[in-house]
């Protein structure tokens, strides 16, 4: 190209010389004559003619130059080094050669490509807008017993016209019934395919087998519903029990109280204590069997009434007073002023759950006393134009008693659970009363917590949502 462009600039340098002598020199221009002109319209022509081709072949040279640069980075492993740009004389040749390697780049990244998705077992396959398939790996043709000839131009099953179309893929989950009966489960992946405009080429979609986590499933849950059914028999029987033996133990704590107003010797009267506490004793423990069926039956209902909560909690820690005296522990509590005078709750559930913390904390309170703390948050409006508000209610009860081990805190709300579980345990218990409390207060729209020290005592707070006028 230098050498052409270096022969171009002499002859046009030449015709320019000649040009100019001929014009400069009088005798020539009166021995041309009118053949003068004739000669100047040729040189001209040869020297327009001369640049016009000198231009062409600077465009030439630069959309060879632009080629090159596209097709340098595409380098192939087994190109042979000795075929570089400098070495072609001609840059059509060299251009051509380019194109030459940069098509046999394309055919291994295609044999590659095709390799990859042909190793595959998901069933990979491609098609266009309208639905009808241009590829299908092998692990679809096999899924569906054809040859991947016969499935081109066919109807994807599962297109869904526009679910493909954004950026994102399209994922859905079929039951593909084969030729041979198999059911197999296939969640499947759609996209679309883009070119650099954003444009969209064909659909593609990926189906991966998921029976086994299907099947998994499935099994898991039967399981569950086994173990819920199982669940409710027992929570039924249970109750059905608890039911039956309330009669027997009615009628020994009633005639346990008519034979003790009659005459009897001291060892006597002793027993008929011993048999009237032990009846009430097993009153307690089988209304808490039966409290605890009907929450996990969901056969409980929350009642909505108005009531006084500072008599509640006066009625309830009179109720313990006499066991703490006759222990040499204080029990006290505290009412803030934040706290409405009359709320709506469910009554008999708060005593309910109050009785079972304050029992609780005297059984293991040795030295010192119990305390019941109650506030108040008060919220918004239960609806707009109400005068009735929103209330969450907050009790604490505290104690100076033996405490709670960490190891031991998670097993405080499971049924049957107790601290003390070795056969020389000095307290009784069933392990219920905690955990009914847990379920009174979520069914009420609070929770139930712990905090305790070894040896310094514990506090268990409780909270329940209700409203006030």
């Amino acid at each position: 190209m230098k050498r052409k462009t270096t022969f171009i600039l002499i002859l046009a340098a030449a015709l320019i010389m000649a040009w100019v002598a001929i014009i400069t020199d009088e005798q020539v221009r009166e021995r041309l004559g009118s053949t003068l002109y004739i000669i100047g319209f040729a040189i001209t022509g040869c020297f327009l003619l001369i640049l016009v081709g000198y231009v062409w072949d600077q465009t030439l040279a630069k959309t060879l130059r632009a080629l090159h640069d596209t097709t340098d980075s595409i380098r192939t492993e087994d190109a042979p080094t000795a075929l570089s740009d400098e070495s072609d004389s001609d840059e059509i040749i060299g251009l051509a050669r380019k194109i030459e390697r940069m098509a046999r780049s394309l055919q291994q990244v295609e044999a590659n490509y095709k390799g990859i998705v042909e190793d595959q077992p998901d069933l990979i396959c491609r098609y266009k807008g309208d639905g009808k398939i241009t590829f299908a790996n092998g692990a679809y043709a096999r899924a569906v017993n054809k040859k991947r000839t016969e499935l081109v131009g066919t109807d994807f099953p599962y297109f869904a016209p526009g679910a493909a179309i954004a950026d994102e893929p399209y994922t859905f989950e079929t039951e593909m019934l084969f030729d041979d009966g198999r059911r197999l489960w296939i969640r499947w992946t759609q996209r679309a395919l883009k070119d650099d405009d954003k444009s969209m080429i064909e659909y593609q979609a990926v189906g991966h087998d998921i029976t086994e986590r299907k099947e998994a499933e499935a099994a898991l849950l039967r399981a569950k519903e086994a173990a819920e059914a199982a669940d409710r028999a027992k929570s039924e029987f249970l109750a059905i029990v608890s039911h039956e033996l309330r009669t027997p133990i009615n009628a020994i704590i009633g005639f346990s109280k008519m034979l003790s107003s009659t005459n009897l010797t001291l060892d006597q009267r002793e027993q008929v204590e011993m048999i009237n506490s032990s009846g009430l004793a097993l009153e307690k423990i089988i209304a808490d069997i039966l409290n605890l069926s009907k929450i996990d039956s969901g056969n409980i209902d929350i009642e909505h009434a108005p009531f006084s909560l500072r008599q509640c909690v006066q009625d309830v820690c009179s109720l313990f007073s006499p066991k703490a005296r006759s222990l040499a522990l204080a029990l006290d509590y505290k009412v803030d002023p934040s706290v409405p005078e009359i709320v709506n709750s469910d009554e008999v559930r708060i005593r309910q759950i109050l009785t079972n913390l304050i029992g609780n904390a005297l059984k293991f309170t040795e030295r010192g006393g119990v305390s019941l703390e109650v506030s108040c948050a008060r919220g918004e409006p239960i609806a707009p134009g109400s005068k009735r508000r929103v209330a969450r209610l907050f009790f604490a009860v505290k104690d100076t008693g033996i405490g709670i081990p960490a190891d031991k805190m998670s097993h405080l709300f499971q049924p049957f659970s107790q601290v003390d579980t070795s056969s020389t345990r000095r307290r009784g218990g069933t392990g219920l009363g905690l955990i009914i409390s847990k379920r009174l207060c979520e069914l009420m729209g609070g929770t139930i917590s712990v905090e305790s020290r070894v040896a310094e005592g514990s506090t268990f707070r409780f909270s329940i949502l209700t409203d006030f006028e």
